[in-house]
C-alpha cells in the first residue's frame, strides 16, 4: 500500500515538474497575463516541494486510508495542472498561428501569394521615412496588363488565374531581390524599388516590358501579354504614399492612352486628368441642358451615287469652350457610366430629325452608334422600339452601329440584347471592322446587315498595299457571307474610284462632306443632288 501511495505522489510531482516547461513558455510570450503565469509557476514550484515533503512523511509513517486518499488527490492535482497548462499553451500557440496566418492573408494576395495593396502602402510609408533620413530616392512602378479581361472572357477565369500566377513569377524573376513586387489588384502589379532614380526606373521598365514579350504557355495556347507602366520617383513626383500611388496611376493611364510601354509622371498629365474630371460634372449638365447637338455625315450609294443615309455624330456646344469634338469627351462618358444616357439622347434626337426629314420628302437611312453598355442593357431594345414608334420611323430605315471589339465583351449577354433588337426590325452594322479581334465564324453568325471598314485602312489604301489588300479581302468576305460594306474615310476621288472597282456598297468621308448640322445637311443634299443629276445628264 505504501508503494502505491509513493507512486501516486512521485507521478504527481513529476507532472508538476513537467508543467513548468509549458508554464515557462507561456511566461516568455508577451501578453497581458504574463504576470499571472509567473505567479502560477511559483505556486507549482511550491506545490512540488509540498509533494516531496508529503512523500517523506509517507515513507517514514505507516500507511493508512487517509494517506492513500491524500496521495490520490495529489496525483489528480498533478494531472490537472499539467493538462491545463499544456492545453493552454497549445491553444495559445494555435491562436497565435491563426492570427499570423490571418495577418499574412490580409497583407498578401491569395492567388499569387505576393504582397497586396495594403502591404504596399505600409512599405511605401517605411520607404518614405527611410528616404527622408538618408536622402535617397526610390521609385514606384504601376503595371497594367493590357486586354487581360478579354483573356478571361475567352479562356475562362481558371486559365486567367493561371496566367496571372505565371506573370507574377516572371515579374519576380526580372526585378532585384531588394525590390518589392506586389499584386495591386485585378490585372495590375506594382514594384517598389529602393535606391532608384528615374533613369534606373526607366531601364527596369524596359526590362520588364521585354520580359513580358515572350509568350506564356497556357494549355495548348501561347499567349503574349502586353503591359503599360506608370513611373513615379520620390520625392520629385510626390512625398506621400497616396500621392505617389495616384500619380503612378495617372502615368500608367497616359502610357495606355498613348500606346507606349511606359510613361513617367508629368504634372501636365495631372492637369489633363483634372480637366477630364471637370468634364464629367459638366457633361451631366450638358445632357440635361440640351448643350449637345447632332451633326450628320452623308453615306453615298456606290451603285447610283444617291444619298443613302446619314450617320448621327454628337457634338458638345460648350457655353465657354465652344464646339467640343467627341474625341475629347466620349472616353470620359464611357468611363463614368454616362454612355447609356448619351446614346438614349442621341437616338431620340436622330429619329426626331429623321422624322422631320421624311415630312420634307427626304427618306434616308439613319445610323446611330451604340456603346458597349447598351449591348449589355436588357431594357435598351424596348427603349429603341418605343422611340421608333414615337417618331413613326420605319425600323428598317434605322441602323445601329456596334464596334467589333464591343461584340467580344460578354458575347452571351450581347447575343440576347441583339436578338431583341433584331425583333424590333432595325438593322445592325459592325463598326470599325478590322481593328478588333472577333473571329470570322462569329461574324458569319452575327445578324448584321453591313460591315463598316475602319477609316484607318481606307485612308492610305492608295499608297499602302497591305491596307488595299485588307479592304479588298473585307469586301469579298462580307459579300460572301451576305453582308453589305460601308467604307469610312473616303477623302479623294481616286479612293472612291478604287472602292467602286472593288465592289464596295456605300461610302462616306470628307470627299463627299464632313459631318454637318441638320440645316446645313439639308442644304448640302439639295446641292449634291442637283450636281449629281447634272453630271448624269452630261
Amino acid at each position: 500500500m505504501k508503494v502505491i501511495e509513493l507512486l501516486f505522489i512521485y507521478i504527481g510531482a513529476f507532472l508538476l515538474a513537467a508543467s513548468l516547461f509549458p508554464t515557462r513558455a507561456l511566461c516568455n510570450q508577451k501578453h497581458h497575463a504574463t504576470k499571472a503565469w509567473r505567479f502560477l509557476g511559483l505556486m507549482i514550484i511550491l506545490f512540488f516541494f509540498c509533494y516531496a515533503a508529503f512523500g517523506v512523511i509517507v515513507l517514514r509513517g505507516e500507511p493508512d486510508s487517509m494517506s492513500l486518499f491524500i496521495s490520490s488527490v495529489l496525483l489528480g492535482g498533478g494531472i490537472f495542472v499539467f493538462s491545463v497548462v499544456k492545453l493552454t499553451l497549445t491553444t495559445i500557440n494555435r491562436l497565435t498561428t491563426m492570427a499570423e496566418e490571418e495577418r499574412h492573408r490580409s497583407l498578401h494576395d491569395d492567388l499569387t501569394n505576393l504582397p497586396n495593396r495594403d502591404f504596399l502602402n505600409n512599405k511605401i510609408d517605411l520607404a518614405i521615412a527611410r528616404a527622408k533620413q538618408i536622402n535617397e530616392p526610390f521609385a514606384l512602378l504601376l503595371i497594367d496588363l493590357k486586354q487581360f479581361k478579354e483573356i478571361n472572357t475567352t479562356l475562362g477565369y481558371f486559365y486567367g488565374d493561371f496566367l496571372i500566377q505565371q506573370i507574377a513569377l516572371r515579374l519576380g524573376e526580372t526585378i532585384r531581390n531588394s525590390d518589392t513586387l506586389t499584386r495591386f489588384g485585378g490585372d495590375k502589379f506594382a514594384v517598389l524599388m529602393p535606391d532608384t532614380d528615374e533613369k534606373h526606373a526607366i531601364a527596369v521598365s524596359q526590362k520588364l516590358t521585354t520580359a513580358m514579350k515572350s509568350p506564356f504557355k497556357v494549355e495548348a495556347n501561347r499567349l503574349t501579354v502586353e503591359t503599360c507602366i506608370g513611373i513615379v520617383v520620390f520625392p520629385e513626383h510626390g512625398d506621400q504614399t497616396e500621392l505617389l500611388l495616384q500619380n503612378a496611376d495617372i502615368a500608367m493611364y497616359e502610357a495606355l492612352k498613348n500606346h507606349v510601354d511606359y510613361s513617367v509622371y508629368d504634372l501636365k498629365h495631372d492637369r489633363s486628368k483634372l480637366n477630364k474630371m471637370l468634364l464629367v460634372s459638366e457633361i451631366r449638365q450638358a445632357i440635361k441642358n440640351e448643350e449637345l447637338t447632332l451633326y450628320f455625315q452623308p453615306q453615298i450609294s456606290v451603285v447610283n451615287g444617291k444619298l443613302f443615309g446619314a450617320e448621327a455624330l454628337v457634338r458638345w456646344q460648350h457655353p465657354q469652350k465652344g464646339l467640343i469634338m467627341p474625341d475629347d469627351f466620349i472616353e470620359v462618358i464611357e468611363q463614368t457610366g454616362l454612355s447609356n444616357s448619351l446614346v438614349n439622347w442621341v437616338l431620340n434626337k436622330a429619329l426626331q430629325h429623321q422624322s422631320e426629314w421624311q415630312q420634307l420628302g427626304l427618306d434616308i437611312n439613319m445610323s446611330v452608334n451604340l456603346s458597349v453598355k447598351n449591348l449589355h442593357d436588357y431594357e435598351f431594345p424596348a427603349l429603341a422600339k418605343e422611340l421608333i414608334k414615337k417618331w413613326q420611323i420605319n425600323p428598317a430605315r434605322l441602323t445601329l452601329e456596334i464596334t467589333e471589339s464591343g461584340l467580344m465583351v460578354d458575347p452571351g449577354r450581347v447575343t440576347k440584347v441583339v436578338s431583341s433588337l433584331i425583333e424590333t426590325g432595325v438593322n445592325l452594322s459592325i463598326d470599325d471592322f478590322g481593328t478588333g479581334y472577333s473571329s470570322l465564324a462569329y461574324l458569319r453568325k452575327f445578324p448584321a446587315r453591313e460591315i463598316k471598314i475602319d477609316k484607318s485602312f481606307v485612308f492610305d489604301m492608295l499608297t499602302n498595299e497591305d491596307s488595299a489588300v485588307i479592304v479588298k479581302s473585307t469586301i469579298d468576305m462580307a459579300h460572301n457571307i451576305g453582308r453589305l460594306v460601308v467604307a469610312e474615310g473616303v477623302e479623294n476621288n481616286d479612293t472612291q474610284i478604287l472602292l467602286k472597282r472593288l465592289g464596295c456598297d456605300f461610302m462616306q468621308g470628307f470627299f463627299f462632306s464632313k459631318a454637318l448640322p441638320p440645316d446645313e445637311f439639308l442644304k448640302w443634299h439639295d446641292k449634291y443632288d442637283k450636281e449629281r443629276l447634272q453630271h448624269a445628264h452630261a
